[in-house]
């Protein structure tokens, strides 16, 4: 029997030396069967880091280990391994607290096949699964350190973005920043309310984003702008209200706002028109949709000076470019959503940009507000892996809001780029922009009936159902498109979705009166 035995682990120590493999469930300073790890110029070091994305944002606590590492922060390399080479499996556990203090479970495995005397590190994006958190591989951001990543990712953020803030000419911004940063976390420490917690997680979330971008040479100039932006909001806001964000909140340094409910500082460290939205664990953030969508508002109303002013203050966080010798403009998005890394692109901020500065030239004869449109216009043509928003389905083209997530086609947002597009087109007569707006509405065509449940509608094809401000909004974009293309089913469906309003004793859109406001 002990000769059997002592074949088995004979057999099983030639199997693994040969195969390569080394399996790390624990933070063990061993390798199989209680050898210990020596370290030589053969050894491998691989290095695990948590991103701050997707799920991230909703683990207000956690640590999860790794290999040797253990690991509670986001965006830090931490050691999980030095080892012999070959094939590296780690199983991954731990624990994480949301922000209503519910404890999941962490797990994951990842396996990563090494060469000897090699560096790597494995960038794990962290996602909800039902009732436990998972975490995953992130190959754009994992590889060998030095070749795929560079070296710079293991400087500390704060080393990273002291240079950019001076050179965007707020030198002391950092060192406001970090002294909020310790007072609400010192704050939650003493008190253990997540409240201070989340103030902090907002504080920390642009220093965070900058740094990594600068670490991985990522940064440009409408980047820096953007992010150095929401910074100065973040900050202002915590250094004045201890209490945080809460969903969709906007705030803008200006006395005036086309909502109601926007908090309007006047008297803030900027003077800017531009409204800031407020997501959990990011803190306030300039979103183009939303500025864009203002600028709508104004004009509609017929403030043209609000609108003109939005727009001459989103010009310098275009981004331009050049596909198939022609150049574009796009509106990056430097905020996390949903799952998406930064940046990514809307097809709602692209096609109502487009309309948007057409409408400035045709109110001012300023030749930049035209050629701007044009260039926004011929975003249209960029492909879905390079900036681009437009897929293709089966209803035909569609213009996503979010473009890193191709399979979720979201109503309002793919028609409300239509709206854009029929501005340019009535101001221009371009017939390029008409063919992207006829085409998009006979898409929508095809699709209402997948957007329909039966007793109200969808916000996007992935979802059962949407809000009440949502199906209203719906029902006002659809009677819209009826007055624009004459097609009846449009008319059809508003009238239709507008019926499960009254099913539900809700009060029903006036369907006439919007179609005598549009002209119909």
């Amino acid at each position: 029997m002990k000769r059997a035995i002592a074949a088995l682990v004979i057999a099983f120590i030639l199997i693994v030396s040969i195969a390569g493999f080394v399996y790390r469930g624990s933070p063990s300073k061993t390798g199989p069967i209680g050898i210990r790890i020596t370290k030589n110029e053969e050894d491998v070091r691989i290095y695990a880091m948590i991103e701050n994305e997707n799920a991230a944002f909703e683990m207000a606590l956690f640590n999860i280990e790794i290999g040797d590492a253990k690991i509670n922060k986001t965006n830090v390399p931490m050691l999980a391994y030095i080892g012999a080479p070959g094939r590296v499996v780690f199983k991954i556990k731990g624990w994480a607290i949301n922000w209503n203090g519910v404890e999941f479970d962490v797990s994951g495995k990842v396996t990563v096949s090494t060469e000897a005397g090699k560096t790597y590190l494995i960038t794990l994006e962290p996602v909800h699964e039902p009732g436990i958190f998972v975490m995953r591989l992130d190959e754009k951001f994992s590889g060998v350190i030095g070749w795929d990543v560079p070296t710079t990712i293991f400087l500390d953020d704060s080393t990273a973005v002291g240079d950019i803030l001076a050179r965007a000419g707020f030198p002391t911004e950092l060192t406001v920043n970090k002294e909020l940063r310790e007072k609400y976390f010192n704050l939650w420490k003493e008190t253990g309310n997540l409240s201070y917690l989340q103030a902090y997680r907002d504080l920390s979330y642009h220093i965070k984003t900058l740094g990594l971008m600068a670490k991985l040479g990522s940064l440009h100039g409408p980047a820096v702008r953007t992010l150095v932006l929401g910074l100065r909001a973040t900050d202002y806001y915590y250094a004045h209200w201890s209490e945080p964000g809460r969903k969709d909140m906007t705030i803008v340094f200006f006395n005036d706002s086309p909502y109601y409910g926007a908090l309007k500082v006047p008297d803030g460290p900027m003077w800017s028109r531009l409204p800031f939205i407020y997501y959990t664990a990011r803190g306030f953030n300039l979103y183009p949709v939303s500025a864009l969508h203002w600028a709508q508002i104004y004009y509609e109303r017929g403030d043209y000076d609000a609108m003109l002013e939005i727009l001459d203050e989103l010009l310098p966080f275009a981004t331009h470019g050049t596909y198939n010798d022609t150049e574009y403009a796009v509106f990056h998005i430097y905020f996390h959503f949903q799952n998406a890394s930064v940046p990514w692109v809307s097809g709602y901020a692209q096609g109502m940009a487009a309309g948007l500065y057409a409408l400035a030239y045709n109110l001012t004869e300023n030749e930049t507000y035209l050629e701007t449109a044009r260039l926004f216009l011929n975003s249209f043509d960029l492909p879905l892996g390079q900036n681009g928003f437009v897929v293709q389905t089966k209803y035909g083209p569609w213009y996503l809001e979010y473009n890193y997530y191709p399979s979720e086609l979201v109503l309002n947002g793919h028609i409300i780029a239509l709206q854009g597009l029929y501005h340019y087109w009535k101001v221009t007569g371009d017939e390029r922009a008409y063919d992207l707006f006829w085409k998009g509405a006979m898409s929508v065509k095809k699709a209402l009936p997948d957007f329909d449940t039966g007793d109200w509608s969808r916000y996007a094809s992935i979802y059962d159902s949407s809000s009440e401000f949502y199906h209203r909004l719906h029902i006002k974009l659809l009677v819209w498109l009826y007055v624009k293309t004459g097609a009846e089913i449009f008319l059809e469906y508003a009238e239709k979705w507008n019926e499960y309003l009254k099913e539900r004793g809700l009060k029903p859109e006036n369907i006439p009166r919007l179609l005598k406001d549009m002209g119909k």
